[in-house]
């Protein structure tokens, strides 16, 4: 074989290569270690049977600490989907939980929230609250030692 032959399939095959470890290093996500609420639940009901103009929704969700060091929570708030936030009519919607939570593990945190369906129906509101909450904010306190100090 020609030389010229020999090194320009060696070319190729390196520049093959080197795309397809490109490619391999750009879809590798990096998930950073903090809170996070992998399972959730709500329920819908009415407040009282005989008035249909107000209900119920409760929720419970499993805070998880996925990074190493321990979290102390101050509160959690849910953030409600559009149609929905349109009918909560509780004011805060805050949770305090004022706990810590270790690193690696999870607390269930528990709310509810009162809804005006005045007017809708069944459906509407089962329609309503098909997106119920799309998100939380967290307060949490992380305590910072200097690296001088001694324990």
């Amino acid at each position: 074989m020609d030389k010229a032959v020999v090194y320009g399939l060696l070319i190729l095959f390196l520049g093959i290569a080197i795309g397809y470890s490109i490619n391999d290093m750009a879809t590798i996500e990096e998930v950073p270690g903090g809170m996070k609420v992998p399972e959730m639940s709500v329920g819908l009901g009415s407040i009282d049977e005989n008035n249909t103009d107000s209900h119920r929704l409760s929720y419970n969700l499993f805070l998880y600490n996925s990074g190493d060091e321990d979290v102390y929570v101050n509160s959690v708030e849910p953030i409600f989907g559009e149609n929905i936030s349109k009918m909560v009519v509780t004011e805060n919607n805050t949770i305090v939980v004022d706990r810590t939570i270790n690193g690696n593990s999870s607390a269930e945190i528990s709310g509810q929230v009162e809804l005006n369906t005045t007017g809708l129906s069944k459906e509407e509101i089962f329609d309503a609250t098909e997106i119920t909450i799309i998100g939380y904010n967290i307060s949490s306190t992380e305590t910072i030692y200097n690296f001088w100090a001694e324990f």
